[in-house]
């Protein structure tokens, strides 16, 4: 099930392919998320090491929070967007409208930067603090 919910605030499991989106998903950024629709589920991009499944949360106004599940996540995937201790942004990224709402937050981009990647157990988690409000 996508959405779960309890007490704190409501999460949802997607699904988040990396890139740029102005460069077919190449390089560094958040190039689509989806709303996972189970295991074993086909990527849209068809590409398995270019992506992984997070859940998203607002632990705060104005901050938006993804963990990352690691077994969801390559070797190589990780390496290359979570391995140097920071995930980059080289793009805004806008964020779908299902996440922003099912999330109770205003429509906002990922601004672009640099951000700190927290190791938590079987998650990497990244807060995204900087949003672009709409």
């Amino acid at each position: 099930m996508p959405e779960i919910t309890g007490p704190g605030p409501s999460q949802l499991l997607i699904e988040v392919e990396f890139g740029v989106p102005s460069r077919q998903c190449v390089n560094y950024g958040i190039c689509r998320i989806e709303l996972a629709q189970g295991p074993g589920r086909p990527k849209s991009s068809g590409c398995k090491q270019c992506g992984g499944l997070a859940l998203a949360f607002t632990p705060e106004e104005g901050l938006l929070e993804l963990a990352f599940l690691r077994s969801s996540l390559s070797e190589q995937t990780q390496r290359q967007h979570f391995g140097k201790g920071f995930f980059l942004i080289e793009e805004a990224f806008p964020l779908p409208p299902f996440l922003y709402r099912k999330l109770e937050m205003p429509a906002a981009a990922i601004a672009c930067g640099q951000y700190a990647v927290l190791e938590s157990g079987p998650f990497l988690n990244i807060q995204f603090s900087n949003l672009i409000i709409f």
